[in-house]
């Protein structure tokens, strides 16, 4: 695979640095990982809420027949009200969780970047930051 020319970036074995960033295995990994987690979590909830209404109207006759309140079921009440609710919370509880684990993501990125400085600050000597060399050189 060709890397495009550009004078601003450098691509080694270890890391691909653009302009300020600098990128590891690690960092992306963990990157990865802790979206994936979050990712995954939220959707399980999400699926196991919403397969459980229909799986409640099989299962359970009082859920659609009995009245609880101006004749309104419970099955009625939570589709119609209560899960919406509950979408609306979900998705905004992902969206803060979610923007606190990249403010920390950031944050550790930025400690990978600061370790990885001197390193870079070498690389960008030696090559003029015009080579993108992939030999971990």
């Amino acid at each position: 695979m060709a890397t495009p020319p550009s004078t601003e970036g450098i691509i080694t074995s270890k890391y691909i640095k653009w302009g300020d960033h600098v990128d590891t295995i690690e960092s992306v990994d963990v990157l990865f990982k802790e979206q994936r987690r979050l990712s995954f979590a939220y959707g399980a909830v999400f699926f196991a809420v919403t397969l459980s209404m229909p799986l409640l109207t099989v299962v359970w006759e009082w859920w659609w027949k009995t009245e609880i309140w101006g004749g309104f079921t419970a099955n009625y009440l939570v589709v119609s009200l209560l899960y919406y609710i509950f979408l609306w919370t979900m998705a905004w509880t992902y969206s803060k969780r979610a923007d606190k684990l990249d403010a920390t993501l950031a944050e550790k990125a930025e400690k990978i970047t600061h370790d990885t400085a001197d390193e870079v600050s070498h690389l960008e000597e030696t090559t003029g930051g015009h080579t993108y060399p992939t030999d971990g050189s």
